[in-house]
């Protein structure tokens, strides 16, 4: 099916490929959640971190060991040819798995759709829309589990086609390590037997080895577990007991149950999202799409549950564009709506106005996200461990936190190879007095911009010399904040008192 890709097509998938790349270097992570519970449980396995100062996911044994041993072993693996730069070994990470999401993600839409005269549109909404270069990179669960999600049912189809049972085999299997990356994959494992059984009700023999690949997939995932927390250990029971018997997961917050659902509509940039998410939704009816199947009960699964977070459906992002275009082709009524709703004399001009500025503000975003982390104090921590390593003669005082901790009070230990050792001063006067003392040294201060215009400390951060994240960021910060009294938040400066 390749040979009938375009010039054009061609062109449009290496400049995607370079963004993703771009995109993948400059990842950290969405949530802390994904650097804590991963990177963090692998620096303890390393030796690197002290178990005392892991987040109380460790103690509760709720997270999965797959992918801290992930990284241990590439870790281990880039040390052992001689490279041990700690940000260099954390962004290749999400270079690797950028490279797995770019190939499945568009794998699938060529799959699918190679002989229809609209194919680069979908590459182009599949490469560039909102957030989608930034989730295919994400060393987190929601990525790994998504990915491996989709790699599973591309195997499961092919399965159904093959006679040979090892197919059946494999696809169990990664649907087990997918499990294990995220454990409300479950939900669509329900979707996709239900499909199995409609649409191959006879195969029985591949039913049975699916099952065994996949309990396969789970005893090797709980021999790691085993392996990681020293005894043995359940980590699906352990989760599912802590955040939902004990209401872990409700104490941080519950929303409606369609929550998810206005997420989804507007995680893209409306108004070009409204329409992808209402193709997409009227594609979640075909049951015998294993994609659709999947993905309804993935929704539906997680709406029923308390606790939501926007991240927990980021899964669904590397099926939406290729489900809407299914939800598209459908039906013929379908076509001539979308049609008709383009080319309308009345209000078909309105319509292309706003998809043309949404396409504008979504590649804007895109472009951001590939020069620009999301996390704007790890790169802070980045550029103090490449340009402020020796401090042991000068005194460094922090304003209310220390720029390597959260506001949780947890630590970036892994990432701060050169660690300066800093004096955090949360009381305003004694801050003040503290940078202004007259020493032969000079004395640095840490503090963020936000914190400093509200506090009253705006000489400390105007026109100032000294650490940033990034200058042309921190630039805008303070064009913000002059000129609309906006700040961006976790905006760090560390410079001379």
């Amino acid at each position: 099916m390749f040979r009938f890709i375009d010039k054009k097509i061609i062109l449009l998938l290496i400049v995607a490929f370079i963004i993703q790349m771009l995109t993948a270097w400059n990842t950290y992570f969405f949530h802390s959640d994904e650097y804590f519970q991963i990177i963090e449980f692998a620096s303890y396995k390393l030796g690197l971190t002290s178990v005392k100062t892991l987040p109380w996911e460790f103690s509760s044994q709720i997270r999965p060991s797959i992918q801290p041993y992930l990284f241990v072993w590439f870790y281990k693996l880039m040390t052992l040819i001689g490279i041990s730069n700690r940000f260099f070994i954390f962004s290749f990470v999400h270079l690797i798995v950028g490279i797995a999401g770019f190939v499945l993600c568009n794998y699938l839409i060529i799959k699918k759709f190679y002989q229809e005269k609209y194919l680069f549109i979908l590459l182009l909404l599949t490469n560039f829309l909102g957030i989608v270069p930034f989730l295919r990179c994400s060393f987190s669960a929601e990525a790994l589990g998504g990915l491996t999600l989709l790699f599973s049912i591309l195997i499961l189809e092919k399965s159904m086609i093959e006679k040979k049972l090892s197919w059946s085999l494999l696809a169990g299997l990664i649907m087990g390590f997918s499990f294990f990356f995220r454990f409300q994959v479950a939900f669509c494992f329900i979707g996709l037997g239900l499909w199995v059984l409609i649409t191959n009700p006879k195969a029985w023999q591949k039913m049975i080895a699916i099952k065994i690949g996949f309990l396969i997939g789970c005893a090797i995932n709980m021999y790691l577990d085993t392996s990681f927390y020293g005894k043995f250990c359940f980590t699906p029971y352990n989760y599912y007991y802590a955040n939902i018997v004990l209401g872990k997961a409700a104490a941080f917050g519950t929303s409606p149950w369609w929550y998810y659902i206005a997420i989804l509509a507007a995680l893209t940039v409306p108004l070009l999202s409204f329409g992808i998410f209402g193709l997409f939704a009227k594609s979640l009816k075909n049951i015998k799409n294993p994609y659709a199947i999947a993905m309804l009960f993935f929704i539906v699964g997680h709406s029923m549950v308390g606790h939501k977070e926007e991240r927990f459906v980021f899964p669904v992002m590397y099926f939406m564009v290729y489900l809407a275009a299914e939800g598209y082709r459908s039906t013929l009524v379908t076509q001539q709506l979308v049609r008709n709703l383009w080319t309308n004399k009345y209000y078909g001009w309105l319509i292309k106005g706003g998809v043309a500025f949404s396409i504008s503000i979504n590649l804007l975003f895109v472009l951001l996200l590939a020069v620009e982390p999301y996390k704007q104090p790890v790169k802070f921590i980045r550029e103090i461990n490449n340009r402020f390593v020796n401090s042991s003669n000068n005194p460094i005082v922090c304003y209310k936190q220390s720029p390597y901790t959260t506001e949780s009070n947890l630590e970036y230990h892994f990432l701060c190879e050169n660690k300066l050792q800093f004096t955090i001063i949360k009381d305003k006067v004694a801050f003040l007095n503290a940078i202004q003392t007259k020493t032969q040294t000079p004395i640095y201060y840490c503090i963020k911009y936000e914190d400093a215009m509200n506090d009253g400390f705006q000489e400390l951060v105007k026109n100032k010399e000294g650490i940033v994240s990034s200058k042309w960021l921190w630039s805008f910060t303070k064009w913000l904040g002059d000129t609309y009294h906006v700040y961006i938040p976790d905006m760090w400066l560390l410079s001379k008192g």
